[in-house]
């Protein structure tokens, strides 16, 4: 019941429906007042005409000598007219009387209607009191009786009981108030109907505005209206589609941030003013070691922070500054970062929280290393040679040397240096061509096992020399791949050279080929002095020596590997490595058959 009371169409059928009601009510005290007044007047009237004519029927020599005939005459109006007659003579005496017998009633000439016509003031009488003879209220109304002479002999009088006019006037009320009462239901059925087609779809568009509170921003109005209401529907229509856009572009835009901040190398952690952490992506998930479900909602102190963040966060909290540094990882791997810490601020400027972003810088600072050991390296490799040259040199200038055979071996160094000078530079030359890919490949078909037995032909001497046995592919099927032949002559040679090198007198190198349906792959293993588990990862850096005499020793530059490494490369290809320290070394090199 209380809802159908909140309900606007009842409120407003209700609203409307006392508005007629009262409306009615005024009506109808207003037409009862006008229609009794009306019928007053009317009944009236209707005893003056019957007075008037019953007045006229009268003889006046009848008012003074033949009462019994005029008592007679005045009965006979009893039943036709259904009205009260009485005759009254100048002294107030009842001469004759249509409903009760004369000579019983009392002098009338104190009766209000008389006096205003005997004493002159008016020309007729009329007045309403309780009759003692009928005991009942009635309504009088007197007239004249003159002679030929215009002389007063007496008054009619026409009375009628108000009864009836009671009556007639209750059910005239009574039509009257059905009528009304009609008037109002039809009203109040009419403002009903009314009120319901207004807030039908008033109605439909409180629902649709809780849908899009609700955020569901395809709901439309649907209702076929005119008017304001229909401007108001359309004006709701055109807000939802907006919502419904703007929402569209706000998820758009953060799947696109999304998608950004989850393919960023970069990471990224927000931590609100509460110190609560909002958002990682994955690339800080990656560099914390941890999933996001065990770091997000949680505080920035409260979470096992492997890069000790939260000092940080905490100092861009107390200072409301930027923070730049580097900063590491304490596990094994010891990634170096590049860390930014700085708030982020909401309207108004008001701080919201701290952001904070960082880059991977590990292989950045890798290469660094490497320059720099590069650059130490190249001067190491350039100093001997140089200084050998620059002493020996010297020596010869100054004349100290007499013996002509010690001169000629010191100029065989002095030749020796400069060979390995001309060496290390066009190696260093030939590894900065293929970096930088000024030499394109010239491809063609190259048959891998005639090319390694041509190699291993190549090397016999130094074979022999350190009484070593070499094992070539036992195919006899011919190989083929696409490559560059010089090149993979080269990469080939450096491999086979380096396995003879470093095995001692009396070993065993084994050169194997093992085809699959893509890729070859090309094994060199050799029973030599292995190297180190910890630099395996390092043989293909520049000048990189395991050990450092011995390889200089062999005559060797420290870029053979470096430059095999970018060979295979350039083929599309990999190139593994093997080994275990006093035991040997196995290089596998892994060339597919078609170059794309």
């Amino acid at each position: 019941m209380t809802r159908l009371f909140d309900r606007l169409w009842f409120k407003i059928t209700l609203a409307f429906s006392l508005l007629t009601l009262t409306l009615l009510v005024f009506l109808w005290f207003f037409v009862a007042n006008v229609s009794e007044n009306a019928f007053e007047e009317m009944t009236s009237d209707h005893l003056y005409e019957n007075a008037e004519l019953v007045a006229q029927l009268i003889e006046v020599n009848n008012l003074e000598h033949e009462t019994e005939a005029l008592q007679t005459r005045i009965e006979l109006f009893q039943e036709p007219i259904n009205m009260r007659f009485t005759v009254i003579n100048t002294e107030g005496v009842v001469l004759a009387d249509s409903e009760s017998d004369p000579s019983t009633m009392d002098n009338h000439l104190d009766r209000p209607e008389v006096q205003d016509i005997i004493t002159g003031d008016k020309d007729t009488g009329e007045s309403v009191r309780y009759s003692v003879t009928e005991d009942i209220d009635m309504m009088y109304v007197a007239n004249p009786i003159y002679d030929d002479n215009g002389s007063l002999h007496g008054v009619i009088r026409t009375s009628l009981p108000l009864n009836s006019i009671n009556d007639t006037m209750i059910v005239f009320w009574r039509t009257l108030a059905v009528f009304l009462g009609i008037i109002l239901v039809i009203t109040a059925i009419t403002a009903s109907i009314l009120s319901r087609s207004i807030t039908r779809p008033v109605t439909d568009i409180i629902k649709v505005t809780k849908r899009l509170g609700e955020k569901d921003y395809s709901s439309r109005v649907h209702t076929e209206v005119s008017g304001e209401i229909r401007d108001l529907s359309e004006s709701v229509n055109e807000l939802a589609m907006n919502l419904q856009n703007q929402m569209r572009a706000l998820h758009e835009n953060e799947q696109q941030l999304s998608t950004i901040l989850s393919n960023m190398v970069s990471g990224v952690m927000l931590v609100n003013q509460e110190g609560e952490i909002l958002m990682i992506n994955s690339a800080m998930e990656r560099f914390l070691a941890q999933h996001n479900q065990h770091i997000v909602g949680k505080h920035y102190k409260a979470f096992e922070d492997n890069l000790d963040l939260s000092k940080y966060i905490e100092a861009v909290f107390d200072d409301n500054e930027k923070i730049h540094t580097e900063i590491s990882s304490e596990d094994l791997s010891t990634n170096v970062f590049d860390a930014h810490l700085g708030p982020f601020y909401g309207n108004g400027w008001k701080q919201r929280g701290v952001i904070i972003v960082l880059h991977d810088i590990t292989n950045i600072k890798r290469l660094e290393k490497m320059r720099s050991d590069f650059v130490a390296n190249v001067s190491h490799e350039l100093k001997t040679p140089v200084t050998s040259v620059k002493g020996f040199a010297e020596t010869l200038l100054g004349g100290e040397v007499n013996d002509e055979a010690t001169a000629k071996s010191f100029l065989e160094i002095i030749y020796n240096e400069s060979e390995r000078l001309d060496r290390l530079i066009r190696e260093l030359l030939h590894l900065s061509r293929i970096e930088n890919k000024v030499t394109p490949l010239n491809l063609s078909k190259v048959e891998l096992v005639s090319l390694i037995q041509s190699i291993i032909k190549t090397l016999s001497k130094t074979i022999s020399e350190k009484s070593l046995e070499v094992t070539p592919p036992l195919s006899t099927e011919e190989i083929f791949i696409e490559g560059d032949s010089d090149r993979i002559n080269q990469i080939l040679l450096n491999l086979i050279a380096n396995s003879i090198n470093y095995t001692g007198v009396g070993g065993k190198i084994d050169i194997s080929i093992e085809l699959t349906e893509y890729n070859v792959y090309i094994s060199i293993s050799d029973t030599g002095i292995g190297i180190p588990q910890e630099s395996v990862p390092r043989v293909f850096e520049r000048f990189y020596r395991v050990d450092k005499a011995r390889s200089r020793n062999s005559g060797g530059t420290g870029l053979g590997l470096a430059i095999v490494k970018h060979l295979v490369d350039s083929h599309q290809g990999d190139i593994k490595v093997n080994s275990i320290e006093g035991e040997g070394t196995t290089f596998t090199v892994i060339f597919p058959l078609q170059q794309v």
